[in-house]
């Protein structure tokens, strides 16, 4: 089932639709089986686009718990989580891993159960999530204090939050760290990593990241992450979260949004579902439709236009953006009720058909492509 002229994963198939509420208070049953996407200024334009029962979304910055308020009465299928501000803006240390805010007129610092009591009842999100700030690499002290503190909650609507520099992904002894972490955990864990770019971008770390799905025993939602989500869920995770825009890919570093060092290149980058590929609208015309006809995208937001036709104005980003919301939405359809060795498979024919739609637009435009490393380490296997 292609959305594209031109090229078609033979594999990528539509998966049944099924009525589910959203099982409040229990984080395994609200996590399993839906695709989440990381939502910030877009929220409000992005919830159309997700799969009103395979889907949900966390939602960023300092507006999140109004706009969840706002929207939720418009999406009462969606489960609805309010990252806190803690992961982009607070540096944890083994003394205090979290950053709990003091509520204006209160006296003393509440504690972290009612901390995340709040995040529920006064922020209207579906789940609390642990206000772990960013953990520098190797600080292993930090790490263990902040799961100490939360496995000491007797909760089962929890996320504990794992904010690791992207550092943690080059040493062995580190990411085997990770892993134990993840096993010793009380509650499923949100891992995702810092950087200034693609924290898993190298070979090195693409490996290090999959090994991590593939060997923990623990509970893990793979957070701000790309097309590695899906690997994950194949590997083992229970699901992941992926942005629709680069800067919610990863978690920025504190003090930097994130965004692009040219204001003025508004050219986004677009999903190419078939591809499993994120590619910028402006490589698109400049390398792969310089000399040939550019293939047409026929999802919900594209209706038949050109891929490459988004390149010269905000609208065109956000719109750009939303093609990547349904494009996302529509990987995860096939996914939907699988088991986990039935998901590998599927991975793994996707990942097939990511490979031949690759040599299908090179005889489209007659020139050779390179090939993604993830790509290539996908194609390496699951197991």
């Amino acid at each position: 089932m292609s959305a594209y002229s031109v090229i078609t994963n033979r594999h990528l198939r539509a998966g049944p639709v099924v009525p589910r509420h959203i099982e409040a208070g229990d984080a395994v049953a609200m996590l399993t089986d839906r695709q989440f996407h990381v939502c910030g200024d877009d929220v409000l334009h992005a919830l159309p686009y997700v799969d009103r029962y395979a889907g949900g979304a966390f939602v960023t910055g300092v507006y999140a718990p109004k706009r969840v308020a706002r929207l939720r009465l418009e999406h009462p299928s969606l489960p609805l989580i309010v990252e806190p501000r803690a992961l982009s803006s607070y540096r944890a240390t083994a003394e205090e891993p979290f950053r709990i805010d003091i509520a204006p007129g209160e006296l003393f610092q509440p504690s972290l159960d009612a901390a995340l009591d709040l995040q529920v009842f006064g922020g209207g999100s579906d789940l609390a999530i642990t206000p772990t700030g960013q953990i520098d690499t190797g600080d292993t002290a930090a790490v263990r204090a902040a799961l100490d503190q939360a496995n000491k909650l007797d909760r089962t609507d929890t996320l504990f939050a794992l904010v690791l520099e992207a550092g943690w992904l080059s040493e062995e002894h580190l990411v085997k760290f990770i892993r134990a972490v993840i096993d010793r955990s009380r509650h499923p864990v949100l891992l995702t990593f810092v950087s200034s770019g693609n924290p898993i971008e190298s070979t090195k770390r693409i490996k290090a990241y999959r090994s991590i799905f593939r060997e923990t025993t623990g509970t893990v939602l793979a957070y701000r992450t790309d097309m590695a989500g899906f690997d994950a869920r194949a590997l083992g995770a229970i699901s992941s979260a992926i942005g629709a825009y680069p800067s919610a890919r990863r978690m920025n570093h504190i003090g930097r949004s994130g965004t692009s060092s040219d204001p003025t290149d508004l050219a986004p980058h677009e999903l190419i579902a078939d591809m499993l590929r994120f590619v910028r609208s402006k490589e698109m015309r400049r390398h792969w439709f310089a000399e040939a006809e550019p293939f047409a995208c026929f999802c919900a937001v594209c209706r038949g236009g050109d891929i490459d036709r988004l390149h010269h104005s905000s609208a065109d980003r956000a719109e750009g953006h939303m093609h990547n919301v349904v494009e996302i939405a529509r990987l995860h359809a096939g996914t939907v009720g699988l088991n986990r060795a039935e998901l590998a498979k599927y991975w793994s024919t996707l990942v097939t058909g990511a490979l031949e739609a690759y040599e299908q637009l090179e005889a489209h435009i007659g020139a050779r492509l390179g090939r993604p490393k993830d790509l290539q380490v996908w194609a390496e296997g699951i197991a």
